[in-house]
């Protein structure tokens, strides 16, 4: 089962890149519903089958949290960083600066 975690992650990873969060959430919640039904109904106990199918979860959500990190660290810093750097030769209007 460790591999259906690294699997989830991939997935949650993929799927942030494409899909609103909140469709995303949706995704998600189908996925644990689907997850939990389909072990109990395969003879697991209840509290294996929440357990597994929290942990799907988790790990989708870390995918999805990692890349929107990975955005963060691309796109919002750069900025940053380009914004700091190219307002240095930029002359003030007011005569106090």
């Amino acid at each position: 089962m460790t591999w259906d975690l690294v699997i989830a992650f991939i997935v949650g990873l993929l799927c942030a890149a494409r899909l609103p969060i909140l469709i995303f959430t949706l995704v998600v919640l189908a996925v644990v519903i689907i997850l939990a039904t389909a072990a109990i109904v395969l003879d697991y106990s209840v509290s294996d089958a929440l357990t597994w199918a929290f942990l799907v979860a988790v790990a989708l959500e870390a995918g999805c949290v990692a890349m929107n990190g990975i955005f963060y660290l691309l796109y919002v810093r750069r900025r940053v960083n380009e914004r700091e750097q190219s307002s240095l030769g930029v002359n003030s209007k007011y005569s106090g600066e």
